[in-house]
């Protein structure tokens, strides 16, 4: 704790380390954001914003625990945002996020960043992928397919090794089976287990695949499938358990997955689906809809069977890496770029950045882009108060 410590100091400007978590940003619409971080101290915070070269907002935190959610509004969409945040006469450094507008985009895909200690901390591991995705340019936001920790006491090594990447994009998180419980999910990200959101011309859906969701799942796969009937050109979704993998304590992947969304992700027009949980990287092509498992942000390599199941593309074992998303209208590209390979061993070298090692484009006929309408998050009705509810619709 004591080095985590010392990161921490290194990564956030402020008079002490007052700041242990973020700040981070969830929740992005064209018109509104949450600000969140965790504190040391109860105290008066607060957050100033700014559009670029425009004046400064203050809006106060009225949390009264260490984790403040502080909600954004009347923003102007395809906007870049300046923000900090504050207690007295301490501030963290200068952040950035861009709200949602119209037109093409670039997102990021990775997960499964926890560490395996004594082995590696998320330092020695997940900080390579985060230092290659925090270089990336105008990132609107990323999405973590799960298991951000493997341990509650993670976290704030969590947070600390991803700094750099979540002060200027919106995260988007999906739990994994590592990251607690749902009451934990929404605490730290101010979001329920599954919920969709529009960003321009696509549609992304997050599920929980869970074993904790099984108990419930009926009303889960009913709101997918109202929810994908969105009537944007392009949709996404990610969820933590791949429906195919070709990961050895799991072969050909999660069936009952696959028995339960499969059929309507097809149905659905869905472009690609994003997963984890396996720690690898692997594409598959079923009913028309492309799966990538992205479990490669730094947590131990899992072997591979030789055998694959039907609609296998291409995979790396022992790479970090993740999963750069350039969305338009009209297409979908869909690039894995490679950050490090690792020997059985643990030995790791770097690759050189920006090397990409699989890509596609989605669909295959697909044209250039124009553009199309600025978006907003959608929780189920059932997981959220209706005022939280009626916040995210806006």
């Amino acid at each position: 704790m004591a080095a985590v410590a010392v990161l921490l100091a290194l990564l956030l400007p402020v008079a002490d380390a007052a700041v242990v978590w973020g700040p981070y940003v969830t929740n992005t619409t064209g018109n509104s954001t949450v600000v969140t971080w965790k504190s040391i101290e109860e105290a008066e915070w607060w957050v100033d914003y700014a559009p670029e070269g425009g004046e400064t907002y203050r809006i106060p935190s009225s949390g009264a625990g260490p984790i403040h959610h502080v909600l954004l509004t009347g923003l102007t969409p395809a906007t870049t945002y300046r923000y900090r945040v504050g207690t007295g006469n301490e501030t963290t450094g200068d952040c950035r996020f861009r709200t949602f507008g119209d037109g093409a985009f670039t997102c990021i895909v990775y997960g499964d960043t926890r560490a395996q200690k004594p082995f590696f901390t998320q330092t020695e591991r997940h900080g390579l992928v985060a230092e290659r995705i925090a270089a990336e340019a105008d990132i609107l936001f990323v999405v973590h397919t799960g298991d951000f920790v493997c341990e509650e006491e993670e976290w704030d090594e969590f947070f600390a090794v991803a700094g750099p990447v979540l002060r200027n994009t919106t995260l988007v998180p999906v739990a994994g089976n590592h990251d607690g419980s749902t009451e934990t999910f929404s605490a730290v990200f101010d979001l329920p287990p599954y919920y969709s959101f529009d960003a321009g011309s696509l549609h992304v859906t997050v599920l929980d695949s869970n074993d904790r969701a099984w108990a419930d799942m009926v009303t889960q796969t009913a709101w997918l499938e109202s929810d994908l009937a969105s009537p944007l050109p392009r949709k996404i979704v990610a969820f933590h358990h791949p429906p195919f993998s070709s990961d050895r304590k799991h072969p050909g992947g999660d069936r009952a997955i696959r028995a339960e969304w499969c059929d309507i992700l097809s149905r659905s027009g869905v472009d690609a689906v994003f997963s984890a949980h396996t720690h690898a990287y692997e594409r598959y092509r079923a009913g028309g809809t492309e799966y990538l498992v992205v479990g490669c942000g730094g947590a131990p390599f899992y072997a591979l069977a030789e055998e694959k199941p039907e609609g296998y593309l291409a995979g790396h074992r022992q790479t970090l890496g993740y999963v750069r998303v350039i969305v338009s209208p009209e297409s979908i590209d869909l690039e894995m770029v490679a950050v490090a390979e690792v020997t059985e061993d643990g030995e790791v070298t770097m690759c050189p950045a920006g090397t990409v090692i699989d890509a596609v484009r989605l669909p295959a006929d697909a044209a250039p882009p124009p553009e199309a309408p600025v978006g907003r998050w959608v929780v189920p009705a059932a997981l959220l108060g209706g005022a939280a509810l009626s916040r995210l619709r806006r």
